[in-house]
């Protein structure tokens, strides 16, 4: 890991649109990152030039985001309607092929140029955004082995109590399938499918979907 990464790694915080638990973990798993590109790391989560619809809407977030992205070409897409989308597609793809080993570059690619585990939520279902939501998942929830679940669902796990009605783990459950959603998509993950993912409501019932 390079000395310029690990002193912007600490002058990161917890949450908000940096890296997070999966973007530390990321850096974590050795210095040969540095030998490999967004491209070749992220295959899954890579957005094809031609997929018009996927662009339109990352360009929505990235013009409603408080976040300042670092790619020349990206701030000129922020900043530049009519041409933004064109903008954008250049500044994602010119990072697709740069080393993942850069944190401004993997804070770009993370929220403007990938699909997250959100983007690939099937057809006709939502991510949950309500307490309520999980009341019904606790016994399944509560009778599957601690390891077997997704690392950011084990805090819920263990302050799941004795019955759906236990005090914190229903706030946790929404607070840990936020986080999971924004992560970067490299396949599909049960544990969210099952318990992160509720039928869409009639009156949300357009737009979205699995790519």
């Amino acid at each position: 890991m390079s000395r310029s990464l690990a002193l912007s790694l600490g002058t990161l915080g917890v949450g908000g649109v940096g890296l997070g638990a999966a973007g530390i973990h990321h850096f974590r798993k050795g210095d040969s990152a540095s030998e490999v590109t967004f491209r070749t790391k992220y295959i899954k989560a890579l957005i094809s030039e031609s997929d018009d619809a996927t662009w339109t809407a990352k360009l929505g977030v990235l013009e409603k985001s408080s976040f300042t992205p670092k790619n020349a070409h990206l701030v000129k897409a922020k900043g530049e309607k009519d041409k933004g989308k064109l903008a954008l597609k250049e500044g994602c793809m010119e990072i697709y092929s740069r080393p993942v080993d850069s944190v401004d570059d993997f804070n770009d690619f993370k929220n403007f140029c990938s699909f997250n585990n959100g983007d690939k939520i099937a057809d006709g279902k939502e991510l949950a955004n309500a307490e309520s939501d999980f009341s019904s998942h606790w016994d399944a929830f509560s009778k599957i082995p601690k390891e077997d679940l997704h690392f950011a669902l084990r805090e819920a796990y263990d302050i799941k109590g004795n019955s759906a009605d236990a005090s914190g783990w229903k706030a946790k459950m929404l607070e840990k399938c936020k986080e999971i959603s924004s992560d970067i998509f490299d396949g599909s993950i049960s544990n969210f499918d099952t318990f992160c993912v509720k039928n869409k409501s009639v009156a949300a019932s357009s737009g979205g979907g699995r790519q």
